[in-house]
């Protein structure tokens, strides 16, 4: 894949997620692929990692049906060969509570072809859990 395919792939992957296509989501892993929300879970229930497309679709739909995702932003984006990494921003609100708020994250990404093999995702776990 080339860099702008790569960046393609990137942007579908945050409007899917934005969208909440949990689905979609998914099918964007490998199968045996690595997702982490990085962090100690013994401070924040956010802080998890799982592997496997299925457990990583699981989830995403945990985290759909928990967080509302817009005033989505791409702060920075850098690409080297099969690696990215994505700051962004977006205001988050909990579903449960009503509560809202803007913050930034950022992933690291690394893919094999077409597919996510590897996620680290970084957010502030105090804010949102």
């Amino acid at each position: 894949m080339d860099s702008s395919e790569f960046e393609a792939f990137l942007k579908s992957f945050y409007a899917a997620r934005i969208e909440g296509e949990v689905e979609a989501l998914g099918g964007m892993f490998a199968e045996d692929a690595y997702f982490r929300i990085v962090g100690s879970p013994e401070f924040s229930m956010l802080a998890t990692s799982v592997q496997g497309r299925k457990g990583i679709t699981g989830l995403f739909r945990t985290i759909t049906d928990s967080f509302a995702l817009d005033a989505f932003s791409i702060e920075d984006l850098l690409m080297d060969r099969n690696k990215a990494a994505v700051r962004w921003s977006a205001r988050v609100q909990n579903i449960t509570s009503g509560d809202s708020f803007t913050t930034e994250l950022a992933d690291f990404i690394q893919i094999d072809g077409r597919k996510i093999i590897s996620l680290s995702e970084f957010l502030d776990t105090a804010l949102a859990g």
